[in-house]
């Protein structure tokens, strides 16, 4: 394919990205694939400051054009759950406390944190049938988070033997996972998750009578705790996360009413067909016949970008380039810091062939748009900026129930 035929093509399909307060017509290049998708994904290399600001925009555009109901976040469920609550009341304590436990992970920025206010003050906009809820479909990372919800689950008052038991296994997992400032992956953990399992399956109408419509959460995140050893265990990270991410979603998915997606995940996740060794995400829902051809992936590449890698001591800004540079011809249209390409119209040569703009991730057979439909190149951005907590009012774990009420 030579660059003379890759240019005449984009010469037609590309468009700057303008990110003014309420312009999202720099978007309408997308316009015409929304019709028959419910679910839409963009990609991105975490860290990059431009991320926080297209997700927002993306946001606002998916809002307005499909009024789509759910936020898919790379989230566990537990944390999903507090931010929902964080929406609703805006009680930012509900924010901090999620927060504390994501200190070292790609979470730990302002950039993030303040993109919840910012979804706050949006949603805060819309009628109550059309406020925006957020999807938590990835395993749990955060032990500390997700006891601290199953604390929140459980009855105030031990009216039961066994649930007094599992009330101060909870507290006494919380305050060794505390003690240590980090989550060791003990035996004694794990072994707690599993009796819980099995009891909460060969008991289940007793605990649906004491737990009540916060069975499911409290079933489905004990389950993913355990999954979090299954992927960390394990011999393939990507590969069984991925698959654990997907089966997350179609159990969310039978639970949720009827509503349509947006999310902004790890670039690898939106890819809508197989790797060798991993299935992302976005391959396994578009094998499944009910979302067939029904997802929309947009992938993020950058030029002259940084990116924050954050860990518990110390904050890494890196430089990132992920635009193939062999491929020349998107240079030719970098006069933006955002532009957005469309690989799918008509008579696209990346609908013929296999042509990957990206400098990793790099694929073994079928062509561009079996991947993503649509490709977005970021050109100078900042890295996002650490966030900072010291002042920060730190929370017991026997004061969670009260953090975390909705009235």
């Amino acid at each position: 394919m030579s660059d003379y035929q890759l240019k005449k093509y984009l010469m037609n399909n590309y468009n700057k990205i303008i990110m003014g307060e309420e312009d999202i017509q720099s978007l309408s290049i997308i316009d015409e694939d929304l019709r028959d998708k419910e679910i839409f994904l963009t990609g991105e290399n975490h860290g990059v400051k431009a991320n926080v600001e297209l997700r927002m925009k993306f946001l606002k555009y998916f809002k307005e054009k499909i009024d789509f109901k759910y936020y898919l976040c790379e989230l566990p469920y537990s944390t999903a759950y507090f931010i929902n609550m964080y929406l609703k009341t805006g009680n930012e304590d509900i924010l901090k406390e999620v927060y504390t436990a994501l200190k070292g992970t790609d979470a730990w920025n302002k950039d993030d944190y303040f993109h919840w206010k910012e979804v706050y003050k949006y949603n805060e906009t819309l009628s109550k049938d059309r406020k925006i809820t957020i999807v938590g479909i990835d395993i749990e990372h955060q032990p500390i988070n997700a006891l601290k919800f199953m604390e929140y689950c459980l009855p105030e008052k031990n009216t039961h033997k066994k649930i007094g038991e599992i009330h101060n296994g909870i507290i006494n997992n919380i305050d060794e996972i505390k003690l240590k400032d980090k989550f060791v992956n003990s035996k004694k953990f794990k072994i707690f998750f599993h009796k819980l399992a099995k009891d909460l399956k060969d008991r289940e109408i007793f605990y649906r009578s004491i737990l009540k419509e916060n069975y499911f959460g409290f079933k489905f995140v004990n389950q993913n705790l355990l999954n979090m050893y299954e992927v960390y265990e394990g011999n393939n990270f990507n590969g069984i996360r991925d698959n654990k991410m997907y089966q997350n979603f179609v159990e969310l998915h039978k639970k949720l009413p009827k509503g349509k997606y947006y999310g902004q995940l790890g670039l690898s996740h939106i890819f809508q067909k197989s790797f060798p060794y991993v299935n992302w995400l976005g391959a396994a829902l578009n094998k499944n016949t009910i979302f067939k051809g029904k997802v929309l992936s947009i992938a993020y590449v950058y030029k002259n970008c940084k990116y924050l890698y954050p860990t518990t001591w110390k904050n890494y800004i890196s430089s990132i380039n992920t635009l193939d540079s062999s491929i020349g011809v998107f240079e030719d249209f970098i006069n933006n810091e955002y532009t957005i390409f469309k690989l799918n119209g008509k008579n696209s040569p990346f609908k013929d062939k296999l042509i990957w703009p990206i400098a990793h991730k790099f694929p073994k057979d079928g062509v561009t748009t079996d991947y993503f439909q649509y490709m977005i190149l970021i050109k100078d951005s900042d890295a996002m900026e650490p966030l900072n907590h010291n002042n920060w009012q730190q929370f017991p774990s026997n004061r969670g129930r009260r953090i975390f009420k909705e009235d």
